[in-house]
């Protein structure tokens, strides 16, 4: 069976809990009150889970044979496929009618792929990225995008919402794959409208930051883009590491692009985008927030 009822769902499982996988975890954790096992790649990242009653595993394998229910987060598609195939991973371990629920963002090759393969094993697969920020998934207030069949979908819904208040079914495998790649391209391209906004309005010395914000985002340039990227960031031009860094999103437009170009769609406003974010690591502002493509167009490189 590819399916999971959802009232045979006792334990839980979590692979990978780095900034944004950790604070989903933990929501799971709290909001379930079900047995959970954890892994990371690192060990230090589970002590936290551990010390609120989570069980750290010894590998993906080992969590998927203890869990009904297996989240991933990762950082992208070649790490959810070295989880879920490699020696030790999730489908050596997962049993018949297990499900698991991808929350990374992956290219929709890897997504459908793995619906595939862990169905030919009796495993469900949901492909389910996350968006919005991670003060968001501290708050468990995420918006999720999901993608497979509507029985594994309506199983891990209600654990969905324990991580977001935006839950969508988006259609079968790949779906959400696609919907996320979109969100963070439509995303960065913004952000660059608004860090050209800024530059030219400071080179211009006719209006402050402040007014600029105020005006756009009074006008029909408003939008979450500006409220959470624009004035946390572009505002303070303050671009720290330990956010959504540029190489991450370099990596994510690089998806977008691979599947218009197996698709044979042009797009020139991302293929901009993902040139900007290459200038941006090549200038050692990789780690660096994205909204930092900034200092590209002042021609300044030092980081924040």
């Amino acid at each position: 069976m590819t399916s999971a009822d959802s009232a045979t769902i006792d334990r839980l499982g979590f692979i990978g809990l780095g900034v944004m996988g950790s604070r989903q975890c933990l929501n799971v954790s709290r909001k379930s009150d079900l047995p959970l096992t954890v892994f990371d790649a690192r060990p230090g990242n589970a002590a936290s889970l551990v010390a609120s009653g989570a069980v750290a595993a010894t590998s993906a394998g080992d969590v998927a044979a203890k869990a009904d229910l297996v989240f991933l987060s990762l950082p992208g598609g070649d790490e959810v496929a070295s989880v879920l195939y490699d020696d030790g991973g999730v489908l050596a371990g997962a049993r018949p009618g297990t499900l698991v629920v991808d929350l990374s963002t992956t290219p929709v090759g890897v997504a459908r792929e793995a619906h595939r393969r862990l169905a030919e094993r009796g495993v469900g697969f949901l492909d389910a990225p996350v968006a919005r920020t991670r003060r968001a998934a501290a708050d468990g207030t995420l918006a999720i995008m999901a993608g497979g069949t509507a029985e594994n979908y309506a199983s891990a819904e209600p654990f969905l919402r324990m991580m977001g208040t935006e839950i969508t079914h988006c259609g079968p495998a790949g779906a959400g794959a696609l919907l996320k790649l979109l969100n963070n391209t439509v995303v960065f391209e913004t952000v660059v409208a608004l860090a050209e906004a800024v530059t030219l309005a400071r080179r211009s010395g006719l209006v402050s930051d402040e007014v600029l914000f105020d005006v756009l985002g009074g006008g029909s340039a408003a939008s979450f883009v500006l409220e959470n990227h624009g004035r946390s960031a572009l505002l303070p031009d303050e671009h720290p590491t330990g956010v959504f860094p540029a190489s991450y999103m370099r990596k994510d437009v690089g998806y977008t692009l691979d599947l218009a170009s197996e698709l044979g769609v042009a797009l020139p406003a991302a293929t901009l985008a993902h040139s900007l974010l290459g200038r941006l690591c090549e200038h050692g502002l990789g780690d660096n927030y994205h909204t930092a493509v900034v200092r590209l167009l002042d021609q300044r490189s030092e980081t924040s």
